[in-house]
């Protein structure tokens, strides 16, 4: 293509751009971009006519020239002015369909390889802030994760990324893609996702023949032909680095291989399939709640109406569902498919034994080589997020603070192992010992710790404390239950437990919980304990009266603690 040529065609591009752009405004696309990689085509690619674009024009220009040329250009403006370019070329016959799909397609891969060159840097950019974006606490309660070495080698175990290897290895030993993919042993169906991953993560790169050429002592001679631009596929600075690598380099493509597939997987099913209906960007909004029930694991079916939600958030209301249904039926219901490609990957496993009914179907849970890796991305966001220490080592406050602050069902796998480790009565003196220097929440936890995991077990420690003021009235009526008798307290006493365990239950739970836990204690028409609860020398009465009377339902009761809120307000002098 000579300058007049060029400049011929820049008008004739740039006045279908503009054409394009009055019909669908809401795309922005830069006619220099646009030109520009026109300009390169010819003086750098060879290609003289849009007509004659070939098998590695795209990735070569994508991944080489555009880069080396133009720097500073935006990365995204050139993809999308590239794409148009081949929409142009198709538009005026200068390609036929054939090749404008070959073209989309191999550009599609350029663009994946293209950005997981930029990956680290680009993502440290754009990254959201993690705490930031679901209101995290700067705390949240610690988590028990296996050591480096375990992950690492559960890492080195993936399906998923020892099939991309294969198939990258394949593929720089001189294979096409399906005899690379047949050794590889990776479905047709699974190939775009498999080849986009291993280009991703630096299994495989793309270079350009001639320069690989040039190095060489082969004494071929030097043509010059078109067959010497063909870009050809060589080792990537990862293929080395899993599973052959040291484990920290392990875990870090792992960890790259994780945020691809839930960053980029579907977005790029959607490319493939020419659908832009419904928005993958941000549809993995749901595995940071996926990591704080980690014991404990989502159903799919929650997982696919949040992703469902998240896609079709931009629609109306009447075409969202449709939407939704018409992809699923045709490629598959979205959250199976990110979630067989994540279980595949070694970060979610899914039990389709689970009994509970209100969450009946396949559950999705974390593995711990999962949480691992979300966790330190949430420590990089600002959120500590403490690790356990072995059962045998962990205190007394470790476990209240698993119980207190800690993920969804994380005490239900921590506290059997420590009362284990320590022997029902060591473990109750030690929580004891806790308590009795703590408020009624930290009251409140020892006791429902001691019940649920020693049980009779723990009453020579209750013994122990009949002479600890802050605990010898809990002691009291501990070791009538364990005996399986009335107590001996007095309705005085008896109204210093009900304020001090009411209290020890308001902090942190939701207004139901609080509800049930105050009628619980105080029975509806039981306005006499509460008539009386204002002499109650306790630092949490007024704050106690108040719940009852804001939360209790049964109108004589609330009425009988807003009254005698007043009485402790005045004695209190607040």
């Amino acid at each position: 293509m000579n300058s007049d040529d060029v400049r011929l065609t820049a008008v004739e591009l740039t006045s279908y751009i503009e054409d394009h752009l009055a019909d669908e405004p809401e795309f922005e696309i830069d006619p220099e971009v646009a030109t520009t990689a026109l300009q390169l085509l010819a003086d750098e690619c060879g290609v003289r006519d849009l007509g004659e674009l070939g098998n590695g024009d795209m990735t070569r220009l994508l991944l080489q020239v555009y880069p080396e040329a133009r720097p500073d250009d935006d990365p995204n403006d050139v993809v999308n002015a590239v794409d148009l370019l081949l929409d142009f070329a198709f538009d005026t016959e200068r390609i036929d369909e054939d090749r404008h799909t070959e073209l989309l397609g191999e550009l599609d891969d350029a663009e994946t390889a293209l950005f997981g060159s930029l990956d680290r840097p680009r993502l440290a950019e754009n990254e959201p802030d993690l705490k930031k974006l679901y209101n995290l606490p700067d705390r949240l309660g610690p988590v028990r994760l296996p050591a480096e070495d375990e992950l690492a080698a559960t890492a080195r175990r993936s399906p998923l990324l020892a099939r991309a290897h294969a198939l990258a290895t394949a593929v720089i030993d001189g294979q096409d893609l399906p005899a690379a993919a047949d050794t590889a042993g990776v479905s047709e169906s699974e190939l775009p996702t498999v080849a986009e991953l291993a280009s991703h993560l630096g299994f495989v790169e793309f270079d350009d023949a001639e320069d690989s050429e040039s190095d060489s002592d082969s004494g071929e001679p030097d043509d010059e032909d078109e067959s010497d631009e063909v870009v050809v596929p060589t080792a990537g600075p990862a293929l080395d680095e899993w599973p052959d690598g040291d484990d920290d380099d392990v875990l870090t493509v792992w960890g790259h291989a994780l945020n691809t597939l839930l960053a980029w997987s579907l977005a790029a099913d959607a490319d493939r399939a020419g659908d832009e209906t419904l928005d993958f960007t941000g549809s993995s909004a749901w595995f940071v709640p996926l990591f704080l029930t980690w014991r404990v694991g989502l159903p799919v079916r929650a997982i696919s109406d949040m992703m469902a939600d998240l896609t079709t958030d931009d629609l109306p209301a009447e075409d969202a569902a449709t939407a939704w249904t018409a992809w699923s039926a045709e490629h598959g219901d979205p959250a199976e498919v990110l979630l067989g490609r994540l279980a595949e990957l070694g970060a979610v496993e899914l039990d389709d034994d689970h009994e509970d009914t209100d969450t009946a179907g396949t559950v999705a849970r974390l593995t711990p080589l999962a949480a691992a890796s979300l966790r330190g991305e949430l420590v990089e966001s600002g959120v500590d997020v403490p690790l356990l220490p072995a059962p045998q080592d962990m205190t007394a406050g470790d476990l209240i603070d698993v119980l207190a602050h800690g993920l969804d069902g994380e005490i239900d796998t921590e506290a059997p192992a420590w009362f284990a480790a320590h022997g029902p009565v060591d473990a109750a003196r030690a929580l004891l010992a806790v308590a009795a220097e703590g408020d009624a929440p930290r009251r409140a936890d020892v006791i429902t710790l001691i019940r649920a995991y020693a049980g009779a077990d723990a009453e020579p420690a209750w013994r122990e404390v009949l002479d600890t003021p802050e605990l010898q009235l809990h002691a009291r009526l501990e070791l009538a239950a364990l005996r399986g008798e009335d107590s001996d307290l007095t309705d005085a006493e008896l109204s210093w437990l009900a304020v001090d365990t009411i209290a020890g239950r308001l902090s942190g739970h939701e207004s139901e919980v609080i509800t049930a836990v105050i009628e619980h204690i105080i029975p509806a028409g039981a306005t006499g304990p509460v008539d009386t609860m204002w002499r109650v020398d306790h630092p949490d009465t007024v704050t106690v009266l108040t719940a009852i009377g804001e939360h209790h339902r049964d109108k004589p009761v609330a009425k009988a603690a807003r009254k005698a809120l007043h009485k402790a307000a005045d004695r209190a002098g607040t």
